[in-house]
């Protein structure tokens, strides 16, 4: 019984530390790209005209955070997608925009940076 008992209080330490979910909220997508020698200051326009050119579909709403660039468009399969971001995250680099990851950029609460606009 004993043992059961010492069990539970060193289970009882194995907590997560950080349960606020807000923690976990990174910037929109499309911040993820900025002009290095820019950035906060890029663009927000050309950003957006620049991603089209590049081949985001126009119907979906640069504006909106939730956009993302790995949603799927109608009739096209996952690999198609990733196929699509990769040739998108090449012309933005063509173009001279750096394309951070999430984790470059940092969550919301504790933002790097990097990724500001």
């Amino acid at each position: 019984m004993a043992g059961v008992i010492a069990s539970l209080f060193v289970l009882s330490g194995c907590v997560v530390a950080d349960m606020d979910s807000s923690n976990y909220k990174y910037v929109p997508w499309i911040q993820l790209f900025q002009k290095p020698e820019a950035s906060g200051y890029t663009n927000v326009a050309r950003r957006k005209a620049d991603l089209y050119d590049c081949g985001v579909v126009p119907k979906g709403s640069l504006d909106d955070p939730r956009w993302s660039l790995n949603t799927l468009n109608p009739g096209e399969s996952s690999e198609q997608s990733g196929i699509r971001s990769q040739k998108v995250m090449s012309c933005m680099e063509a173009k001279g925009y750096k394309v951070y990851g999430f984790d470059q950029c940092g969550p919301l609460k504790k933002p790097t940076g990097l990724c500001p606009n």
